[in-house]
Formats: structure tokens, C-alpha cells, sequence
């Protein structure tokens, strides 16, 4: 099948659960991408995508952001970032695609069968610099720094519009550095700007679209949805990458 065609698609899913839930464009897209274009191409041009469905939403929602956590958490993203440049550069890829399949399927089965309530946990100050740190390597590697980023706003009992807002404080600086890293890297060249474009159009659509979902559609149920979709990608991904190793 024509990658052009596909990757439209592809992009206008992940901007449509991005918009709906603030995060998860990557979680839906990477796996798709990565099979259709390969890591190193699929990584940088998630994260292009990603900064502009945050610029977007972080000029929207930049009133309700948690300025303290979204410093903190873009501070220890910093030191990992790199790590997980370099990684996704020398790394074996089949290796980086079940690292990412298993990242997926512990994510979703967390939000799936773990997670409860949105009650508050008194973590000790210092974590969010643990969880920061985690989200720079995954943001370096595999574009997908929410989960940590997730996980540490679900036990500090985040509203929904805090959840929202926070992530786009944090994701927009961490994916300028990222980009930047990319660009010296070699990883942000022309081929991946070409699919940028190509899919900038569906981005907007389905940020538009996102947007007036996460209105009308209740939070907790559509996430469900999203979650057992995005377990069974993750386990076909470990299962294909696995046998093609």
C-alpha cells in the first residue's frame, strides 16, 4: 500500500486522540509509522506533529497549566533526551520496536486494569525528576514521553483540564530540544519534512475534530477505548518484531 496514502490517515488518528486526551498521538502512530518508515524516520516526524498539536494547545490552555510540575518535569528531560538520541541512532531497531511495543501494552493495561480513581498519592517532591528524567529517554528514543508524564499526573490526582494543559507546558519545550537534537543528529532531514507536510493537513482536522469530541464524548469511557485498541497494537508489535528479529 502507498505510504502516502496511509500516513495521512495515520497522522489524523494520533491528532484526533492527542486533541481528545492532550497525549497519545505517538502511542497510536509510532507503531504504524515505524513499520511503514522505520524508526528513524517515524521518530522525528512524530515529533514535529507532536510540537505542533502542543504549540496549538499550549497557546489555548497556557492559563490552567501546573507552571511548578511542567518546570520540573521539563528540567530532568533534558539529561534524558539525549540518552535516548543516541539510542535510537546506534540502537538495534528491531530491539527499540519491543521496547516500544511493551512501553504501549504497560501503558494501556495500566489504564485499563490498574488505575482506579484520580485520587491524589503523596509522592516525595523529588519524583517528578524521576519521572521527567524516564520521559526525556522515551521522548528521545521513541517520541513517546507521555507515559511517565501520564502516570505522574494520574497519582497526583490532575482535574482533567490540568491534565490537558500540563502536558502541553511540558511537552512543547521538551519537543523543541528534541527536534534540535534530532536536527544535529542527522535524524531531521528532508524526507521527513516531506511527510510532514503531506500529513499537515489531516493534523488540523483532526485536532479540530479532537477538540469537539473531548466535549461531547465522556472522558473515561472513550479512554477505555483507546486503551484496549492501543494493548492489542502493542502486543502485535512485540509479536512481529519478535519473529522478524
Amino acid at each position: 500500500m502507498n505510504p502516502e496514502f496511509v500516513i495521512p490517515i495515520i497522522i489524523f488518528c494520533g491528532a484526533l486522540i492527542y486533541a481528545t486526551f492532550g497525549f497519545g498521538d505517538a502511542l497510536f502512530a509510532m507503531p504504524f509509522l515505524s513499520m511503514l518508515l522505520g524508526m528513524k524516520t517515524a521518530t522525528p516526524l512524530m515529533t514535529l506533529n507532536g510540537f505542533t498539536l502542543a504549540f496549538i494547545l499550549f497557546i489555548k490552555h497556557r492559563k490552567e497549566i501546573d507552571w511548578n510540575s511542567a518546570k520540573k518535569l521539563v528540567i530532568a528531560s533534558f539529561f534524558g533526551i539525549p540518552i535516548g538520541i543516541y539510542f535510537l541512532k546506534n540502537g538495534n531497531e528491531q530491539i527499540i520496536k519491543i521496547i516500544l511495543g511493551c512501553i504501549i501494552s504497560s501503558v494501556s493495561i495500566y489504564n485499563l486494569f490498574i488505575k482506579r480513581d484520580n485520587k491524589q498519592v503523596n509522592l516525595h517532591p523529588k519524583m517528578v525528576y524521576l519521572f521527567g528524567f524516564i520521559a526525556g529517554i522515551l521522548g528521545g528514543a521513541f517520541n513517546t514521553a507521555g507515559p511517565p508524564i501520564v502516570v505522574f499526573g494520574t497519582l497526583n490526582g490532575w482535574t482533567q483540564m490540568q491534565f490537558v494543559s500540563t502536558l502541553q507546558g511540558y511537552f512543547l519545550p521538551s519537543d523543541i530540544f528534541i527536534l534540535i537534537c534530532q536536527f544535529t543528529s542527522g535524524l531531521l532531514n528532508k524526507t521527513v519534512f516531506q511527510y510532514y507536510i503531506i500529513g499537515f493537513p489531516f493534523l488540523i482536522v483532526g485536532l479540530v475534530a479532537g477538540t469537539q469530541l473531548r466535549k461531547r464524548i465522556p472522558n473515561e469511557k472513550f479512554n477505555n477505548y483507546v486503551f484496549m485498541l492501543l494493548l492489542v497494537i502493542g502486543i502485535l508489535f512485540i509479536v512481529r518484531s519478535i519473529l522478524n528479529t
